[in-house]
């Protein structure tokens, strides 16, 4: 399933595999079939993104369990402990390994994420 933004479709793929990883590309809180913001404020957009990414993991066989890298992209730098309680709370432990960075996003979103998985193999 491709993301729209409003009428074009986006120019990527939401995740691209490897021969031992999967890439999913950046996230937010959009509605992948209306390419509407979905969720306002911080928390609710944050929970959104992980569950858009747990959606994308889930048609690999793969869940949250298998993220190896996540990459965050938040708006605001006061949103830092406020993001760091929701993603400690959706992410399990042991926490995959993470950088975040702080920059202006598209479509006025508050936080996108993308990461990397790795894929089962078939004795798993």
């Amino acid at each position: 399933m491709n993301l729209k933004y409003g009428m074009d479709e986006a120019p990527f793929s939401p995740s691209t595999p490897t021969d031992s990883l999967l890439f999913v590309s950046g996230q937010g809180a959009i509605d992948p079939l209306t390419g509407k913001i979905a969720a306002d404020g911080l928390e609710s957009q944050t929970s959104m993104t992980i569950r858009n990414i747990e959606d994308i993991l889930a048609q690999s066989g793969l869940t949250l369990h298998d993220v190896v890298k996540v990459n965050i992209y938040l708006k605001n730098r006061a949103d830092y402990e406020t993001f760091n309680r929701v993603y400690a709370r959706l992410f399990p432990q042991p926490y995959p390994a993470r950088t975040l960075v702080y920059c202006d996003l598209n479509f006025d979103l508050l936080v996108e994420i993308d990461v990397v998985a790795r894929l089962r193999s078939s004795s798993e």
